[in-house]
């Protein structure tokens, strides 16, 4: 502890001049480019007072000739007015700005270079300079360009081909890409994929080691167009090395998959959805019931289940007969799904009888949420049949006990409340462990 202290005290002891001719000697050494501003914004904006020999290699431009001028000097032509707009924007914001474009050195020649640019603040939190740091990327876009026959050929395929750098940056798109995704070439080069993404896909490739291998996979995760609408593809992406055998870059062929996956999910939407009340069926319940059995036990038990049935439903089918009957299921079942949480699962578990599956929920307030369905049923006219009421069943899964046993009390406390004078909850009652 004491020579830590010690330490410490020699760091905050250590001179000014020290100190300042350590960040010298760093900054000079580096091997990005370096350049200090002040923090002027107003008319050129703010100017030289420090460049590193890398930045002065990079430009073609002395210390001496850059000291108090603007780094305007080095725009041009080429220079993407829309970056440096961004850069002015973020700059009299006193914000961190990153960014790309095309540079022209002391002899009017363009390279392509990569900065970024942060704010120095003092104690007081006020902008005294800007420091920007920056890489001649010139090389790898001429790279780029000397494939140009391969992109060509890829612009021939109608799948949709994008390439990325070593970094997840993309660098190439193909035809196929902007008339899938609505995006043009240069909107996107730079970017990394996920900015498509509506979410990250289930079975994309969660780290690089991953990816060393060839693989394809399906997305079922939406990506998304310029215009706001989703789409899905089917993936395939492989690697490429150079001549010692190390990945520099990733090339993925994707397919869009949209149409066929909209079918799909329509088919198993109809596999999975009750017809007369667009509720889950049992089945479906039951699959999602042995999701829970699956997985280890839910967090803090917080599983319940709503079990309910509407009292006297087979005098409303002998009265008004089974259109009418239908007609109430579903002007409950719409009831039962306006209250529901968006992570409830509704099912219509049989007849006139529902299951509820309530995640992430205390006993107490599925309690509540029971009651207060109960009170919406009992509240509820229908216009033929009238007043229509329903009993309800609540249990809360323990800690190793199935979902079969669970549904089960859930069951008898259905049951209870049915002997009990119907329109009412009842709680399950806890079973005995051995």
């Amino acid at each position: 502890m004491t020579d830590l202290n010690s330490n410490a005290h020699l760091g905050l002891a250590m001179p000014v001049e020290t100190k300042t001719l350590l960040f010298q000697v760093a900054l000079d050494q580096s091997y990005n480019s370096v350049v200090i501003t002040d923090a002027n914004t107003k008319g050129d904006g703010p100017r030289i007072i420090y460049a590193n020999p890398s930045f002065e290699k990079m430009t073609g431009y002395t210390l001496c000739e850059l000291i108090g001028k603007s780094p305007k000097i080095l725009q041009g032509p080429l220079t993407d007015q829309r970056v440096i707009e961004e850069m002015r924007l973020c700059i009299q914001s006193g914000t961190f700005f990153e960014g790309s474009a095309i540079n022209y050195n002391k002899n009017g020649a363009p390279y392509n270079v990569e900065w970024s640019i942060s704010p120095i603040k003092d104690q007081s939190g006020v902008i005294q300079n800007f420091i920007s740091v920056q890489r001649n990327v010139t090389t790898l876009i001429a790279v780029q360009q000397k494939r140009s026959l391969l992109a060509k050929a890829l612009n021939d395929t109608p799948d949709c081909v994008m390439i990325t750098d070593i970094q997840n940056r993309i660098i190439f798109v193909n035809i196929g890409f902007e008339q899938l995704t609505g995006y043009k070439q240069d909107e996107v080069l730079g970017k990394e994929p996920s900015f498509l993404w509506g979410s990250k896909p289930e079975t994309a490739p969660d780290n690089i080691e991953s990816r060393l291998s060839n693989l394809h996979f399906q997305s079922h995760a939406p990506n998304l167009r310029k215009d706001g609408s989703k789409f899905h593809v089917d993936q395939s992406m492989a690697n490429i090395q150079d001549d010692a055998g190390k990945v520099t870059h990733y090339v993925s062929f994707s397919k869009d998959s949209t149409d066929r996956l909209k079918q799909e999910l329509e088919l198993k939407d109809m596999a999975s959805t009750d017809a007369l009340t667009g509720l889950l069926n049992r089945r479906a319940g039951e699959q999602l019931l042995k999701q829970y059995d699956d997985m280890t036990q839910p967090a803090n038990n917080m599983l319940c289940l709503i079990m309910l049935d509407i009292d006297n439903f087979k005098k409303i089918n002998d009265t008004f007969g089974h259109v009418i009957g239908d007609q109430a299921l579903k002007s409950c079942s719409q009831l039962l799904k306006s209250e529901a949480r968006a992570t409830d699962s509704v099912i219509r578990w049989g007849g006139e009888e529902f299951l509820i599956v309530v995640s992430n929920s205390t006993l107490k307030a599925t309690l509540n949420f029971a009651e207060r369905i109960r009170k919406s049923f009992e509240l509820n006219n229908e216009s033929t049949v009238g007043f229509v009421t329903a009993s309800f069943g609540v249990a809360q899964m323990l800690t190793g006990e199935s979902t079969a046993s669970l549904l089960n009390r859930a069951d008898k406390a259905l049951y209870k409340a049915k002997l009990e004078g119907r329109n009412c909850v009842k709680c399950a009652k806890q079973p005995i462990l051995f």
